[in-house]
């Protein structure tokens, strides 16, 4: 046996961990392919403008930045992890700035620099990971101070609400269970943890109640209309239920005619799964996708597992 210094880097690669990562890649590009090739405009751009290839360029810049960042201490890493993550929230306020934040479908959440759109909310989650395993990296006692917990708390809160204000519910929510299992494993009493989601639970259907049942003219928690139309879409609620005791037979089919209209997407990707069963139809043979009845723009990306 030899004994190697206590100070000398000893690098492990998980060969499997590889390996999986590197069958997901060549799926994710396999499939953004066959989701954005069914678009005529797309299929006749020079191959090294198409969107798959987009997705391999951005595969090896990742690749790249990964094996760099493996030969990086981890010292060094949780020394500039705040510094990151300040950054990071300077971004997203900047985002915010109207004429300085890109708005794209209602959301204004892209920096525009002229060659490359920088989404800050996307650098926000690792910047988050990386502060927040350096803030809970300390001794068992002090994570069992309740201001302590409360830090953490507020480390995460910070970019949730900045991401929310774009808005942007699914990057923000993404922070949430990433941060409270990072403070769980790290040995935040579980006293702690569990009164906070049973408050966030309460306060959660709280919120659905009104969403989903409070009439329209009443008190409501504001949002953005189409998030609460998605909501509404989700949990199957029928619009005219909101519709008012006078409302005529126009009015009625109107409300009928928008639910079907806020529905159709997700009726589409229903139809594409169901019609594709367990194994579904083939590489590039979805007929959904193929026919444009799933939306081109996000066909690849929000869309990738009804394709």
């Amino acid at each position: 046996m030899i004994n190697n210094p206590i100070n000398e880097p000893q690098f492990k690669v998980d060969r499997l961990q590889l390996v999986a990562v590197a069958i997901l890649m060549v799926l994710g590009a396999l499939f953004v392919y066959s989701a954005t090739m069914a678009n005529a405009s797309e299929a006749l751009k020079s191959w090294y403008g198409q969107t798959w290839f987009h997705q391999i360029i951005w595969y090896v810049l990742g690749a790249c930045a990964g094996a760099a960042l493996c030969f990086v201490e981890y010292q060094t890493l949780a020394r500039w992890s705040f510094v990151v993550y300040w950054a990071t929230v300077f971004c997203l306020v900047l985002v915010l700035i109207p004429h300085v934040g890109s708005m794209r479908f209602g959301a204004r959440r892209w920096i525009d620099l002229g060659f490359f759109q920088f989404q800050p909310s996307e650098f926000a989650k690792l910047a988050f990971i990386l502060a927040m395993a350096h803030f809970l990296s300390r001794p068992m006692d002090e994570l069992r101070q309740p201001l302590n917990f409360w830090k953490g708390i507020g480390l995460m809160l910070l970019p949730f609400l900045l991401i929310l204000k774009e808005p942007d519910l699914g990057s923000a929510l993404v922070l949430l269970p990433t941060g409270l299992v990072m403070m769980y494993v790290a040995g935040t009493p579980g006293a702690y943890l569990l009164k906070l989601v049973g408050g966030v639970g309460l306060l959660a259907a709280l919120f659905l109640v009104d969403v989903l049942f409070v009439p329209p003219g009443r008190w409501q928690i504001t949002m953005q209309p189409y998030q609460r139309d998605r909501l509404l879409v989700y949990f199957g609620r029928d619009y005219t239920a909101f519709a008012s005791p006078n409302a005529t037979p126009a009015e009625l089919q109107r409300l009928r005619q928008r639910q079907l209209d806020d529905e159709y997407n997700v009726r589409q990707a229903l139809i594409s799964v169901g019609s594709g069963g367990l194994v579904g139809k083939g590489w590039r043979q979805g007929t959904q996708n193929a026919l444009g009845y799933l939306p081109r723009a996000v066909a690849h990306n929000d869309f990738i597992f009804s394709v």
